[in-house]
């Protein structure tokens, strides 16, 4: 009990608090700000995603549907193939035009594997594939496969299925794989009898192209079905053509609209659902994708554990620290109790360490002078004036301002004049036109030509660095202009930021200010060809701008927004400034000042 009433069991406790405590809870929050960000960010990209997917499959669904109806083309044609149906005929050269009609249908889409064809007025049954033809009799090749009413002119849709011959004499080329049917009826216009059928066998490939841009493969899964549940292509291509029982994919399938929720089934998914709808064969199909949250927090879980490690180290560190400084305050405190208690016994000899200058160095000469004699009360008051003498040379040296470097540069200047360099005499010049603008801060307001000539010795030092690669140029079509008043430091700011945000990778920088007046007041416009700015951020600026014009307060930054707040205080709101892009690239800016009959100030309570 006695070691915890200790100064420094007080000491170290509060120091592994106060380090302790502002990491852990630094790592918590940025943990959980980190997963809620990454879950927002998630659902909003994978929704786009999933929704241009859906778009994508729509086309080609739609590209399927009208391939279908490639039969009725050209009907006013007698080599048709709706006309040879129609006809029911059956000769050598309704074959030749039953090729060609087929052909035309299999060569109309890439992943087209088979066209068939059966005509009910002779009975007969052609398939097409790979460029080959055969035929027979009969209509062995539907049964089971087309089971549509006679009365229904819509399509059927076979679900993905393994490819056959309809029932026909096996090709030995024709291949087996899995595959998307459309079976359409064709009737004899407009008594609606029917007079055939034709049936597309498409491959996969086009949906499987889709699908796999919209997921992480090995993570995610997705899955599209159409209204029955039928599974037309899946992630998990076991899962193709039949009719998986998923909780999370049933609440999809019967949730209202396109949209997402968080599933959370005990043993099972945990995660994420995205999921859209779209009609399209008169059907309503949906494209639901599965987000596990192993994957979607894996970065965050990273993040976690590096923090922790960082802990770790930082607690290991903490307590090495905590007690080498405990020990380093409470050493000399235990020093001088021990050197009172001599004292209290008689020995005035008191033994203080005259290298600490903290309060422990302060406590120990406060108790040293009150044991020392006279002479050594006299030789503190000497070392005492030494310090202030020393203070006092300090604090002169400190009052050297910016006003000696400014006289300086123009000593250096002259030098480089003397010396025929005249180059250096006009970068120190140019430097020190600045310097000496700058330090001037009893002048707030000042006529525009000061500002001119801020902005051309500040290019001039530009010019220096970027060499022939700057271009500049100032066209001041009104010299009149150059009177008016307005805010200082309106133009350099807005020049600095095209080499700021404008000019890190350019080959040939060029920036054009322009000066024009006018009826309605004087127009300043700043442009540059450099990276220019996304058009996300130009409406932001946009935004801000608009914001900070109505508001009439000045920022802490010169930039942009400083310069658009103090215009409005200046001119009571009647400046305006507006931004944009320049094509091919760079940004402009342009301030309109007003026409004004005087240059005083508006009456404000804020002078700006």
């Amino acid at each position: 009990m006695k070691f915890r009433r200790s100064i420094r069991y007080k000491l170290s406790m509060f120091l592994m608090v106060a380090i302790l405590l502002p990491i852990t809870a630094s790592i918590l929050i940025s943990y959980f700000y980190t997963k809620h960000s990454l879950k927002e960010d998630a659902i909003r990209e994978n929704s786009n995603t999933v929704r241009q997917g859906t778009t994508s499959l729509s086309n080609l669904l739609s590209g399927m549907n009208s391939i279908s109806l490639y039969v009725y083309n050209n009907i006013q044609m007698p080599n048709s193939l709706y006309n040879i149906l129609n006809r029911g005929y059956s000769d050598f050269l309704v074959e030749i035009n039953i090729y060609s009609g087929l052909h035309a249908i299999e060569q109309s889409a890439k992943d087209i594997q088979q066209v068939y064809l059966y005509s009910d007025l002779t009975h007969q049954s052609w398939l097409l594939i790979n460029g080959y033809l055969k035929r027979t009799a009969g209509n062995a090749g539907l049964d089971g496969h087309f089971n549509q009413p006679l009365d229904k002119n819509d399509p059927y849709l076979e679900p993905p299925h393994q490819s056959h011959n309809y029932g026909m004499e096996e090709f030995p080329y024709s291949p087996s794989n899995t595959v998307f049917t459309i079976h359409r009826p064709i009737y004899r216009a407009p008594l609606k009898e029917r007079v055939g059928i034709v049936s597309i066998d498409f491959k996969l490939d086009g949906f499987r192209n889709i699908m796999n841009m919209l997921y992480d493969k090995g993570e995610e899964n997705i899955y599209l079905l159409d209204d029955t549940g039928t599974v037309i292509y899946a992630s998990e291509e076991s899962q193709i053509g039949q009719k998986p029982s998923y909780a999370w994919l049933e609440h999809a399938r019967y949730s209202y609209g396109s949209g997402h929720f968080y599933w959370n089934e005990n043993g099972g998914f945990q995660g994420i659902v995205v999921f859209e709808r779209f009609e399209q064969f008169g059907r309503t199909w949906i494209v639901a994708k599965q987000i596990p949250d192993s994957y979607l927090y894996n970065n965050a879980s990273r993040v976690l554990r590096m923090n922790v490690l960082v802990l770790i180290s930082f607690l290991v560190i903490s307590i090495a620290a905590t007690l080498y400084v405990s020990l380093k305050l409470t050493t000399p405190i235990k020093k001088l109790t021990e050197s009172i208690r001599r004292i209290k016994l008689g020995k005035l000899q008191f033994d203080v360490d005259s290298e600490r200058s903290d309060e422990v160095g302060v406590l120990g000469s406060a108790i040293k002078n009150m044991v020392d004699t006279i002479d050594n009360l006299i030789m503190r008051e000497l070392r005492l004036e030494l310090a202030n003498k020393d203070n006092q040379l300090k604090a002169l040296q400190a009052q050297i301002n910016p006003h000696f470097i400014f006289n300086t540069l123009q000593s250096i200047g002259s030098v480089a004049l003397h010396n025929k360099v005249p180059k250096i005499y006009e970068l120190t010049s140019s430097l020190g036109l600045m310097m000496h603008y700058n330090m001037n801060t009893e002048e707030s307001i000042v006529p525009l030509t000061k500002e001119i000539a801020h902005v051309e010795a500040y290019l001039e030092l530009q010019k220096q660095r970027f060499k022939e690669r700057l271009h500049c140029t100032i066209d001041i079509a009104e010299p009149s202009a150059l009177e008016l008043l307005v805010p200082k430091m309106i133009l350099q700011p807005l020049v600095e930021n095209c080499f700021k945000h404008g000019f890190e990778t350019m080959q040939n920088a060029e920036i054009d200010i322009k000066l024009e007046s006018g009826e309605d007041g004087l127009t300043i416009s700043i442009r540059d060809n450099g990276l220019g700015i996304t058009p996300e951020n130009l409406e932001r600026l946009k935004q801000r701008i608009k914001q900070e014009a109505s508001g009439g307060t000045v920022g802490g930054s010169i930039g942009l927004i400083n310069v658009i707040s103090r215009l409005s205080l200046f001119f009571n709101d009647e400046a305006g400034v507006s931004i944009g892009q320049v094509q091919p690239s760079g940004f402009y800016v342009v301030i309109r000042i007003p026409q004004r009959k005087d240059c005083r100030l508006y009456e404000s309570t804020d002078r700006g």
